[in-house]
């Protein structure tokens, strides 16, 4: 289902307090070490360039200053079993979906699983899809309870990567908003949306709407249905139909012999 509602800045959690910076090593981190000092959930720093930047199963994330959004924000789930914290990347991935639908009206978002951000390689018809944003959920549990939750978000805008990164070749595998849409996409518009809807997923998750937040994920990944290749960290490669999610966030994968394997983490390509 494609996303259109009227946007709004009223964002009364996620992004009550933002930080904003030219240059850092990480957003993640910084949260991080906010919330060790006490920061109160919600805060969002924000930067134009981050040095060290990384991305899921530790790889490097890079880009230009002022091309992408850099987004890092502090989250306090305590009432969320940590056996549960897939509900977060969920809605995060959902939430950037969204807002990327709303600063650019005419894509239509879809995920690669679990929360890479896919769009159209170019404002064609039938054109590939790429990767245009990624997701990195750190937690911390302490006592048995989240303690808190780093939420990173990079999102390439106007910048088209390009270069070769851990043995990727960007310029073949990734795309941004601008590129796909056509015309230039405000980075102010894409973070007020971001926040206004992350704010109002979370929120909804709160109030225990987890059965309609999964439907909404599993409804964008373009994962389903594709036969894929997928490099499982310490485990080899699997190859095989993907079948569909379960409500872990777990990839169900139909191997070629026919064996069902459930897929908790790891990079899919189709």
């Amino acid at each position: 289902m494609h996303y259109t509602a009227a946007m709004t800045t009223d964002t009364p959690l996620i992004g009550s307090q933002i930080e904003r910076h030219a240059q850092v090593g990480s957003t993640n981190d910084m949260v991080r070490e906010r919330a060790r000092a006490g920061a109160a959930e919600g805060l969002a720093i924000i930067a134009d360039e981050q040095t060290k930047g990384r991305g899921r199963l530790g790889r490097a994330w890079a880009a230009p200053p002022g091309g992408c959004l850099l987004l890092s924000a502090l989250l306090r789930p305590t009432w969320l079993p940590p056996a549960d914290s897939f509900l977060i990347t969920m809605l995060a991935a959902t939430a950037l979906c969204e807002a990327a639908e709303l600063a650019a009206p005419q894509l239509r978002a879809r995920l690669k699983w679990p929360n890479d951000l896919l769009l159209p390689a170019a404002p064609q018809p039938n054109a590939p899809l790429r990767k245009a944003a990624g997701i990195l959920c750190e937690l911390a549990v302490e006592r048995g309870q989240i303690a808190h939750v780093a939420l990173g978000i990079g999102v390439n805008v106007s910048w088209h990567p390009q270069g070769v990164v851990d043995g990727r070749d960007l310029g073949a595998q990734a795309t941004s908003l601008g590129a796909a849409s056509g015309q230039p996409v405000d980075r102010e518009r894409l973070l007020a949306a971001l926040l206004t809807r992350l704010d109002a997923r979370y929120a909804a998750l709160r109030r225990g709407h987890r059965e309609s937040l999964f439907a909404e994920w599993q409804g964008r990944l373009a994962t389903l249905g594709q036969q894929v290749e997928v490099s499982i960290p310490g485990a080899g490669v699997l190859r095989g139909l993907a079948e569909g999610v379960d409500r872990n966030g777990s990839l169900i994968l139909r191997g070629g012999d026919g064996q069902r394997h459930t897929i908790t983490a790891g990079d899919v390509q189709a």
